[in-house]
């Protein structure tokens, strides 16, 4: 069974579980009966066809045994599904912005991120909404989902009840990089939560608060590529030779980028002040076979020390270490 972190993930399981049941059990009954009336009434032992009547009892309860089944499967499901739409009155308001092919998160004080921090034990209602193309803001631990539409504002609420960090996807398609839509929901303590929405702490600290309380400490500014995923830059930057929208890090290797500047064609060392620079203005330098594509508003998002340490991971990985 997958990680069910809240209460009404538990929920949608045990309706799940209830509907799985009712279904085995019917094939079951009717397999068997397809397996006895098959050896009752076979041609060796019946040569002649007979014609047999109607039974106006087993009709009646063919009929009314999976109405009622349908029906408790309906009203069960409903009874679960009205919990994600109530907001208590002490929920926190995060607003979810999808766009092709990021997430970005506004919280009540104004506050900005590219990945989710949700305090526990508290119902969050999450308003979701699209910039471009319809999306799906869909965390699976959670067991619940909401469409993204543009111009249109929908909602749904949760409340985690367990410390640990947990995938966001897009669970509707959006176009080529659909697949990399993803980012990260961090639970943390109420506490920690406030001090991180003061800005008393910053995301490194609630990360390595998350990833410490749950027995997979990492400290993602070490050496991981876990920052290119957190920060979305796999989604255009593939981190093998495939093409993407954008050029993949392994090219970083080959020392020198091919590049239209201010107009002309020509070719560039690739160093690490080139590498930041691609990384604070896109179109400065246009990778040959490349077309000009405004970069995902994450970036935006990054503090100097994460430009810093991207600067120097790719650099390393990908340009000194093939020199």
């Amino acid at each position: 069974m997958w990680q069910a972190a809240t209460d009404y993930a538990k929920s949608v399981d045990n309706v799940m579980l209830y509907i799985i049941a009712i279904s085995v059990t019917l094939l079951l009954i009717v397999t068997v009966a397809m397996i006895y009336f098959v050896v009752k009434y076979q041609r060796k032992k019946h040569p002649v066809a007979k014609q047999i009547e109607g039974n106006k009892v087993l009709e009646v309860v063919w009929i009314l045994v999976p109405v009622a089944l349908v029906l408790s499967m309906f009203f069960y499901s409903y009874d679960v599904f009205k919990i994600g739409r109530k907001v208590p009155p002490n929920a926190i308001t995060v607003k979810v912005q999808a766009k092709m092919w990021a997430w970005k998160f506004t919280y009540e004080n104004g506050k900005t991120t590219d990945t989710l921090f949700i305090p526990l034990g508290r119902p969050i209602k999450f308003l979701i909404t699209s910039v471009d193309v319809n999306h799906s803001f869909y965390i699976p631990a959670f067991r619940i989902k909401e469409d993204a539409v543009p111009g249109r504002e929908n909602y749904m609420v949760v409340e985690p009840k367990e410390i640990g960090s947990f995938d966001i996807a897009c669970a509707e398609y959006c176009g080529l990089n659909h697949s990399l839509m993803y980012s990260k929901a961090y639970v943390v303590p109420e506490n920690e939560f406030s001090q991180w929405l003061n800005g008393e702490v910053d995301d490194n600290f609630l990360r390595k608060y998350v990833a410490s309380h749950t027995g997979g400490y990492k400290d993602y500014l070490t050496g991981s590529y876990a920052i290119l995923f957190a920060k979305g830059c796999v989604q255009c930057h593939s981190l093998d030779e495939r093409k993407s929208i954008g050029p993949s890090f392994e090219a970083l290797g080959r020392g020198i980028a091919n590049v239209s500047f201010m107009g002309r064609d020509t070719s560039i060392n690739i160093d690490k002040n080139y590498i930041r620079e691609s990384i604070l203005y896109p179109d400065l330098h246009i990778v040959r076979g490349y077309e000009k594509i405004r970069m995902p508003y994450s970036t935006n998002l990054l503090k100097e020390e994460e430009l810093s340490y991207i600067v120097d991971l790719l650099y390393t990985n990908f340009v000194k270490s093939k020199q």
